[in-house]
């Protein structure tokens, strides 16, 4: 017997027990038998328990509550949010404040003022005067803001003068002639430090830089002056 024929055989009962279990499995799918009743249960049990929003309702497993004990927690009762609306007749105790159910006319305020002997406002202390005042006093404060910042730049704004004393021209001319020599005498110093020793040449340098350029406040004004750092 080849391979081939070897290969083929098992290949076809290979498919025929595959069809042969599902066939034998959905046998028993059909003909499982039925499942028994718990005690006490009745057709009228099996009709699933709705909640308020008409979902299933689900038993709550027991959890560990504050007391240490383990059991369901009892929800929170639920908040009246309702606000019992009272007349405003009915809250005003107060003899003065009289309350009109009625529309009466500016006559008849008028007549009814004249018998309390109170006048009614009028004026500056009139309702509907009110807020033209508050708009004046506001527009008034505002100008006067607004020329309070304009003077405060006109004062700022003036050019500033200041009287500069400028020294004769003889002075100048003694000033320049006087660091024109210490320039030159530095010079002369570090000429001689340059024919010194190598060991010799720095110090001789820094010294002659120190005696001249320190006292003239000449750091970093001439080359022969470098910066400090």
């Amino acid at each position: 017997m080849s391979w081939r024929v070897l290969f083929a055989t098992l290949l076809v009962v290979l498919a025929a027990s595959a069809w042969g279990g599902i066939q034998f499995g959905d046998w028993l799918v059909a003909h499982a038998p039925a499942a028994t009743r718990t005690p006490n249960e009745t057709d009228a049990n099996q009709e699933p328990i709705l909640d308020a929003d008409g979902r299933p309702y689900t038993a709550q497993p027991p959890q560990p509550r504050i007391d240490g004990t383990l059991g369901v927690p009892d929800r929170p009762t639920g908040t009246n949010w309702t606000v019992g609306t009272v007349s405003l007749f009915d809250t005003v105790k107060d003899p003065s404040v009289i309350i009109s159910r009625d529309s009466i006319s500016m006559d008849q305020a008028r007549q009814i003022a004249a018998a309390t002997q109170s006048a009614l406002p009028s004026g500056t202390n009139d309702v509907s005067t009110l807020d033209l005042a508050t708009q004046q006093a506001q527009t008034a404060q505002s100008a006067q803001q607004y020329a309070q910042i304009q003077a405060s730049r006109n004062v700022s704004q003036q050019p500033i003068i200041q009287s500069v004393d400028m020294p004769p021209p003889q002075q100048q001319a003694s000033n320049t002639a006087g660091q024109k020599g210490w320039q030159d005498a530095l010079r002369r110093e570090l000429a001689q430090c340059a024919d010194a020793g190598f060991f010799q040449r720095p110090t001789c340098a820094w010294n002659a830089r120190n005696k001249y350029c320190a006292p003239n406040q000449a750091w970093g004004t001439i080359a022969e002056c470098p910066h400090r750092p």
